[in-house]
């Protein structure tokens, strides 16, 4: 992966979303401190405005005591302070937006390496549309966050340290009065701290459920609608969404009752205020300008620790996401592939030296006890009842799953020594369902790679029976075939597939129940293409289609996780065991 978007992993924190957010921006760290320079010269005409028009005041109330001047100076120094904003906020926002987009581009690349790094059991656990919302929505969410550190956070602190600097320097006993707001504010957010964050963190569950939900509803729309179960689906859809809005309302409610909470308690101190300065200036303890300096400056210590308050449900959210990333980003489920023995070449042979395998949470092995070897070139069919172990012996022998007991050894090395990574370089998998994306078919067949030839292409077509239905499509190879292939019929993607492994001239072969969903004319032509393929290459087949099989050097037969029968095609059907018997069942 580019270094350029690979942070370390091991600096993400989730209990400690600060230093996370610190590490996230590495690299552009001088960049968001000169934000911070921009930031405050080009908002300090929110922080002066009010000394100004103090000034202002003072001067027109006593014009003896002050020359014009006076007056125009201060004019001419708020006119500068307006115009120095455009092009400093300008520049602040260049700032800004480009560590951002770093930081977008650096966590995002992060998380597409952890997705790939991370095992298929992790995958299996977590429904794509819920790491679909951890890629988009939540680092949205961090950018957000770092956005309101400076427009509300930021520029708060500042305001509010500027009234109480400005205060004290000229009245302490009024700045004592403000300093009062302070903790009142702190106080605040820690009664409604522990019941905002229970709320918007299950908020954010019930949106991710949905997210997946969603997903899953786009994945199914053409099963929904061919067998009419339209307002099932939208009932289901409905529920969720009911779901969503009870938890997004009771959020809603409390972030309503904090803010009112917060300016009524805010609102009845400046009333305060305005009253405690009127009576010094009217026993001459105050100019008039002063009582508008305090009460303006009141009115912005409350609008700062007010933008505080209000952001605090927001930056519970950027919390919330943070630890919602990390969910990714932290799990230790990987694929140990780091510092194992980089695969070159291999001849294809397997030995499967008493391997057992058993899922989490399952009742019982998947497979007990496997003892085969398989030689170099050899096509090796594995046929047996639903659930007898053959889709997970494929996903042994791919890696994407490891022996619970046992080991399986790839021309005499433990799979456990291989980087299998590398190793996949070398296999090829043709399953059941043809994963397509919504590309051109030169790109779906040539997927991965940048030096397929133009008569290598054609090739690995033309031996996959695909050039004929190819060629009458009417951008040829440049046809775009839709969301995951929806314009092909399923001989075609099959082929497509068949054609994807061709060009890549692997030297493991794989087909899953590759015909198990085709007619009989499409199945002839995978079928003949399936041949040309297996040949000079070690191949397994998973098959309900016994007849399918007839050719195979030999035949695993499982049952109930282990293996029962190796042999032949006419030789298992001498025997009459449970080879005979599943033929006898498909007559």
């Amino acid at each position: 992966m580019n270094p350029q978007v690979s942070p370390k992993v091991s600096r993400y924190i989730q209990t400690r979303p600060l230093r996370t957010i610190y590490h996230l921006y590495d690299g552009d760290r001088r960049r968001l401190l000169l934000a911070v320079v921009f930031f405050v010269i080009k908002a300090s005409p929110v922080w002066i405005i009010s000394i100004i028009v103090r000034n202002v005041i003072n001067t027109l109330s006593a014009p003896d005591a002050h020359t014009i001047r006076t007056l125009w100076i201060n004019v001419g120094v708020m006119a500068v302070l307006y115009v120095q904003n455009i092009p400093t906020h300008l520049i602040f926002m260049r700032l800004l937006s480009v560590a951002n987009r770093n930081m977008e581009v650096r966590l995002r690349g992060t998380l597409v390496g952890r997705l790939q790094a991370l095992s298929i059991s992790f995958h299996d656990d977590f429904r794509a549309g819920k790491l679909h919302s951890k890629m988009l929505r939540d680092v949205e969410s961090l950018q957000m966050l770092t956005e309101l550190f400076f427009n509300v956070l930021l520029q708060g602190a500042i305001g509010i340290g500027v009234v109480i600097a400005v205060t004290l320097s000229n009245e302490p006993r009024v700045a004592l009065f403000y300093m009062v707001t302070v903790p009142i504010g702190a106080g605040l957010i820690q009664l409604f701290r522990r019941r905002i964050r229970t709320r918007s963190r299950a908020f954010r569950n019930e949106l991710e459920m949905m997210s997946a939900r969603v997903a899953d509803m786009l994945e199914m729309i053409p099963v929904t609608r061919a067998h009419g179960l339209e307002n099932i689906e939208i009932q289901r859809m409905h529920t969720h969404l009911k779901k969503v809005r009870r938890q997004g309302i009771s959020l809603d409610v409390m972030n309503a009752l904090f803010g009112s909470s917060a300016w009524v308690a805010f609102n009845v101190f400046s009333l305060a205020c305005l009253i405690v300065t009127a009576y010094m200036s009217l026993h001459g303890r105050i100019k008039i300008g002063d009582v508008v300096l305090y009460s303006s400056f009141f009115q912005m210590l409350l609008g700062s620790v007010g933008m505080i308050l209000n952001s605090y449900p927001q930056i519970v959210r950027g919390f919330d996401a943070i630890r919602s990333i990390g969910e990714v980003l932290v799990s230790e489920d990987l694929e140990p592939n780091d510092g194992k023995r980089v695969v070159t070449q291999i001849q294809g042979g397997f030995t499967f030296d008493h391997v057992d395998f058993s899922y989490n949470g399952s009742g019982g092995p998947a497979v007990k006890d496997l003892c085969v070897e398989v030689r170099p070139e050899e096509c090796i069919a594995v046929v047996g009842e639903s659930g007898s172990g053959k889709s997970t012996i494929m996903n042994l022998i791919i890696g994407f799953r490891r022996p619970t007991g046992g080991r399986i050894l790839l021309d005499g090395v433990d799979m456990e020594a291989l980087d299998l990574r590398t190793y996949r370089r070398h296999l090829a998998v043709v399953s059941q369902h043809t994963v397509l994306f919504s590309g051109s078919i030169r790109e779906n067949i040539t997927y991965g790679l940048d030096d397929v030839g133009e008569e290598a292409l054609r090739r690995a077509i033309a031996m996959a029976n695909a050039r004929d239905f190819i060629e009458a499509l009417p951008d040829g190879l440049e046809t775009l075939i839709g969301e995951h292939g929806g314009k092909l019929s399923g001989g075609q993607r099959q082929r497509l597939a068949i054609a994807r492994a061709l060009v890549r001239d692997p030297r493991v072969i794989i087909f899953d129940e590759a015909t198990s969903s085709l007619d009989v004319a499409s199945e002839r032509l995978v079928q003949e293409a399936m041949e040309r393929l297996i040949k000079g290459r070690t191949t397994f087949i998973v098959a309900h289609r016994l007849s399918t099989i007839r050719d195979a050097n030999r035949i695993m037969v499982m049952h109930q996780a282990r293996l029962v029968e190796i042999g032949t095609y006419q030789e298992l059907l001498a025997r009459q065991g449970e080879f005979y018997r599943l033929v006898k069942l498909q007559i």
